[in-house]
């Protein structure tokens, strides 16, 4: 063997012998012995034996050949007629970090179109199979319809509130200005458009035009009431003082918003990376938006707005009165009734935040990639030709199921795979139907420029995700002795990153002994195949397998003085090949590999009958040195942290994630228990989403409470009073109840689950099947700075009426300063909530994933924070607000015992009381 190895080596050579000088010119001298035919490797003599050499192809067969096959691909793809396909070759292009993907993608197009065109007849380059650029368009389309929708929203509440063009569009402005300096600045700072920071966009979209709003409220409140005083003063004034006086609020308010956003910054690992783009992208457009209104809105506002005809109207815009006419009824029965009223919201409070430990967790809602990955297990062991077998079932099982666009499968991975995998293992990329697109027609195409038009100008052409996907894994799990994982190409990778395995739940058992550790995660598997709402349950497949095992004989190999080295040398060469040389031939190359024919390869008695030369001369027979054992031994040994591990691990479908691991806990700990007792370091680990999302909810509750505190300081600046700054921090628990109202609506429990449970169960039934995501938090985090704007508008203005216009504290100033500020606050909520209405109906699609939970709570915050704001807000300041005055320097106003006795506005007095000008009521 040693022999035939030498002459393949040295029938192929080329080498260099230096340079010959010849008179005044050299050359270069070259030696050529390589062989461009197979009959030229046949003709290479081994040795000599007299008369003739003995040649290669005296003693081996030359010939084309590969390596033994370790994997198999096919690609299938319904079409009208049928499915159309069959053996593939799978590329798999992976892009450089920071690499664009979409760029990248059209210049691979265009290689793919090129290498189409030079391909032979044929070979078709398919393309409808799983690209990561068309989850990154379809999600890109989609967040920007949301900006789009988002933004004509604005402009209808806007108009509505208005009702004329110019104060419209002196808050609108604010709108563009500030998207144009937050894409400035990414452009700036080398910041990507991509579908975060899009989100960030499209989240903060209704408060771009807060600021602009109240500033531009109050000058035209102001100029309006300039307008009808007998001796009115020059408009830049009035501007000037209109725009001082909220400047105050506008700045800290936005300032507390930016605030409370930056625990986003802080989050690790995956979470991070998804929330910190939109965190940018954020507190980005925020402060765009307030320097907009700080120096844009009041310029704009004193060329609009001093000679408009439209100052000479008394009264307000018409769903501003009947708005006002609505509260003013509303706080007269309040401010009466300030105990019932504050007692009231405060059982309302305790009783939705008290549902939230009932609420199930997750880590971040399903992506909806458009592709699902179907990964194939079969025994260890299992022959290419059987997982082949296997897998071409299982494709035609799902190409069966509606809604599938096509299949790509790779069964096993080679050794150099970025994934390699025994040939046991399939992966199968199935690539899904659209569940909606456009309908046809110019008509259609206008339409769908209307806010939130995607409810009646897309047709359904798939059944949803959710069913497809359903259908999916009962086709596949039909199919017995096999262990099947279904999740999406994207999804897959990440849960690979954060616990190793590509699934949502990883329960990892470590100790020194393989046998045990095997017991104990079949004691496991059996535990948690109980539990509701477990998918996908397999073990980590570390077993006995097939081995035929070579063993040297260190003796007996010594004493005819061999290494075991040379003996190992030659096993390899006979079994495993080894390249000796590499034949040119052009543009291309081939390995020389030298090896066992097959039929040798695969009898063990051929091998031990090899006849080995060994250094004194005499030739022995392998047998007599090494013995061929068939056996058994472990198709695999995982390690972690430098020990043994096995992990059983498994999807969730129906349930949420936290409960499903509390229940596997709980499942697990006798088997935790009998691993202590055992000599030895045994214990289990849990690993997965739900470990991110225990760090992540941890992480941002303590920065939150951080928030809370550094938003109180603010406040108490802004208000100088640490009892108004606690005022102000009411709105929070008002708006968690409404998130939480919010959440309980959108996601209703199964029917059959409250018929299972008595009728005085049904509330807590309701809140299980409520699932709270790191999205759901970060939402809540969020909500904290935007309902603190509202606070602060209503009782810096009670103060300032009390401090600048000789308001007395009572009734009569409360009721002034809610209705004066009803018209900012309800347009900068409204604008702020209506905003999130494409988000809000954009569950399940794709890019708004992981938006949508997040305008899902603060929608709902928002909305009850506005609503309860302009009750709970004037009872809790009339109740409590008196002690403020002392805490106020420079107070101007009367002594406020002056008035303690006073008597309650009457319908009349108080209805009377909005429809005068400031300067009426003071005379």
């Amino acid at each position: 063997m040693e022999q035939l190895t030498a002459a393949a080596e040295k029938a192929n050579i080329i080498a260099g012998g230096g340079v010959m000088q010849r008179d005044t010119r050299e050359s270069l001298i070259r030696i050529s012995g390589q062989s461009v035919t197979l009959e030229d490797i046949e003709q290479t003599p081994v040795l000599w034996r007299d008369p003739r050499p003995v040649l290669i192809r005296d003693v081996a067969d030359v010939r084309f050949g590969g390596p033994v096959r370790r994997g198999d691909g096919s690609v299938w793809v319904n079409e009208e007629s049928g499915p159309s396909g069959g053996p593939a070759v799978i590329l798999a292009v992976q892009k450089q970090p920071n690499a664009d993907t979409l760029v990248l993608d059209d210049k691979i197009s265009v290689v793919l179109d090129q290498l189409q065109a030079e391909a032979p007849p044929g070979a078709v380059i398919e393309r409808r199979i799983f690209k990561q650029a068309d989850f990154i368009e379809a999600a890109i389309h989609n967040v920007t319809e949301a900006i789009r929708d988002g933004a004509l929203w604005v402009v209808v509440i806007l108009f509505l509130f208005m009702w004329n063009f110019r104060v419209s569009v002196s808050s609108l402005t604010a709108m563009p200005l500030s998207i144009l300096l937050t894409i400035l600045a990414f452009r700036w700072f080398g910041v990507s458009i991509n579908t975060m920071t899009l989100g960030g966009i499209a989240v903060a979209i209704g408060d771009l035009v807060d600021d602009s709003i109240v500033d531009i409220e109050n000058i035209y409140r102001r100029l309006k009431e300039n307008r009808h005083r007998e001796n009115p003063q020059p408009p830049l004034q009035v501007i000037y003082e209109a725009s001082t006086e909220v400047r105050n609020s506008i700045v800290y308010a936005t300032l507390i918003v930016a605030l409370v956003v930056l625990p986003l910054f802080s989050l690790s690992g995956l979470e991070g990376r998804i929330f910190a783009p939109l965190g940018v992208a954020y507190i980005t457009s925020l402060m765009a938006s307030l320097a907009v209104s700080l120096t844009v809105t009041p310029v704009l506002g004193s060329y609009l707005l001093p000679n408009a005809k439209f100052l000479d109207e008394r009264e307000d815009p018409f769903i501003l009165r009947w708005l006002k006419i609505g509260f003013e009824r509303v706080l007269r029965v309040t401010l009466r009734h300030a105990n019932a009223v504050l007692a009231a919201v405060t059982v309302l409070v305790v009783l939705s935040l008290a549902s939230i430990a009932w609420m199930g967790g997750e880590f971040l809602p399903p992506f909806n990639e458009g592709t699902l990955t179907v990964s194939l297990q079969t025994e260890p062991g299992t022959s290419l030709e059987e997982s082949n077998r296997v897998a071409r079932r299982a494709e035609s099982l799902i190409l069966d199921v509606p809604g599938v666009v096509s299949v790509s499968r790779r069964t096993g991975r080679a050794e150099l795979d970025e994934h390699a995998e025994g040939v046991n293992s399939s992966e199968i990329d199935v690539r899904l139907l659209e569940h909606e697109r456009p309908k046809p027609g110019v008509f259609y195409a206008a339409l769908r420029m209307i806010p939130i038009a995607h409810l009646w100008t897309y047709e359904t052409v798939s059944r949803p995700r959710e069913e497809v996907l359903a259908d999916v894994r009962d086709q596949v799990t039909s199919i017995p002795n096999v262990r099947i994982n279904i999740g999406q190409p994207i999804s897959h990778r990440l849960d690979h990153v954060m616990s190793g395995v590509r699934a949502q739940i990883a329960v990892k058992v470590f100790g020194p002994d393989l046998q045990e550790l095997r017991m104990a995660a079949q004691d496991i598997q059996d535990r948690i195949s109980q539990i509701p709402g477990v998918v996908d349950l397999q073990t980590e497949p570390q077993v006995e397998v097939s081995q035929l095992r070579l063993k040297v004989n260190h003796q007996e190999a010594a004493r005819y003085g061999l290494a075991p080295g040379d003996v190992a040398e030659l096993l390899e060469t006979a079994y495993k090949g080894r390249v000796v040389s590499q034949i040119l031939d052009e543009d291309r190359y081939f390995d020389l590999v030298v090896w066992y024919d097959e039929a040798s390869r695969d009898n063990p008695e051929t091998i031990n009958k090899t006849i080995i030369e060994t250094p004194s001369g005499r030739k022995i027979a392998l047998g007599q040195v090494a013995e061929v054992l068939d056996t058994t031994g472990p198709n695999t040994l995982n390690r972690e942290n430098v020990q043994r591990r096995i992990v059983v691990f498994c999807n969730v479908a129906g349930r949420d994630l936290a409960s499903v691991v509390n229940d596997i806990r709980e499942a697990a700990l006798p088997v935790e228990e009998r691993l202590t007792e055992l000599p030895g370091s045994y214990y289990v680990e849990y690993g997965g989403q739900f470990e991110a999302q225990q760090q992540a909810n941890f992480r941002l509750a303590v920065l939150g409470g951080f928030s809370i505190v550094g938003v109180l300081l603010l406040l108490y600046k802004a208000l100088e009073s640490w009892a108004a700054a606690l005022q102000v921090l009411v709105n929070i628990p008002l708006a968690a109840m409404g998130s939480v109202i919010a959440l309980l609506v959108t996601q209703w429990p199964a029917w059959d689950a409250l018929e299972a449970a008595p009728w005085w169960q049904w509330p807590k039934v309701w809140a299980e099947a409520t699932s709270l995501s790191v999205a759901h938090w970060v939402g809540f985090i969020t909500l904290i700075g935007i309902v603190s704007r509202n606070g602060i508008m209503m009782i810096s203005h009670y103060l300032h009426l009390m401090k600048h216009e000789g308001e007395e504290f009572g009734e009569r100033m409360i009721i002034r300063g809610t209705l004066e500020r009803l018209a900012p606050v309800m347009m900068t909520a409204m604008t702020s909530f209506i905003g999130l209405l494409p988000l809000l109906f954009g569950a399940g699609q794709t890019g708004k994933e992981i938006l949508h939970p997040l305008a899902v709570v603060v929608f709902g915050g928002m909305l009850a924070s506005t609503l309860l704001d302009q009750v709970v807000t004037p009872a809790l300041f009339f109740k409590f607000g008196r002690p403020l005055l002392r805490e106020q320097p420079c107070f101007e106003a009367k002594d406020p015992s002056v008035n303690s006795h006073r008597p309650l506005l009457d319908e009349s007095e108080a209805h009377g009381l909005f429809s005068k000008s400031s300067a009426e009521r003071r005379a």
